[in-house]
């Protein structure tokens, strides 16, 4: 067990997940760039990236919750304008978001705004879980897929890296 803890491997992993969930650098995109680039195991770091990035972004749903108890929050969301793009963001929010909005802003602040504007009549798993996901499961694959053919062209092109 612990010669496993003592391989290089274990720690680029490590690294990687990191990376995955330090918001303010560029989280997905740059761990599978490291991933790519230290050759590491394609779907274990897709996996990975997966797990780490649903569980950050459930814990900022969880808060989102908890800041919509706030006054000002609420106040916000009960105007008349709050109301009628919180009715339009209810309908299409997860779905547009997770999907467009993460390659633009990313899974994190939105998950955060999801979880404002969640009402407790919605299921969880398919007004979010399900969405979240798989949005972050695709997006990783495409991230690995086009880090991978950067790095090969920038080592066949200039001979760098």
């Amino acid at each position: 067990m612990f010669k496993v803890l003592s391989e290089p491997a274990f720690y680029r992993y490590v690294v990687m997940v990191a990376l995955n969930i330090t918001p303010l650098i560029g989280g997905k995109y740059v761990s599978t760039a490291y991933a790519a680039y230290y050759k590491l195991n394609p779907w274990l770091s897709i996996a990975l990236i997966t797990v780490s990035e649903t569980l950050l972004c459930s814990a900022l749903f969880y808060a989102g919750i908890k800041l919509k108890s706030l006054k000002w929050v609420n106040k916000m969301l009960v105007s008349k304008k709050g109301r009628k793009a919180h009715n339009y963001v209810v309908k299409y929010g997860p779905v547009v978001g997770l999907f467009i909005g993460q390659m633009f802003i990313g899974a994190p602040p939105i998950s955060l705004a999801l979880g404002i504007i969640y009402e407790k009549d919605s299921n969880i798993f398919l007004y979010f879980l399900i969405p979240l996901f798989v949005s972050i499961f695709l997006y990783s694959i495409f991230n690995f897929y086009l880090n991978t053919a950067a790095i090969t062209s920038l080592k066949n092109i200039f001979n760098f890296i």
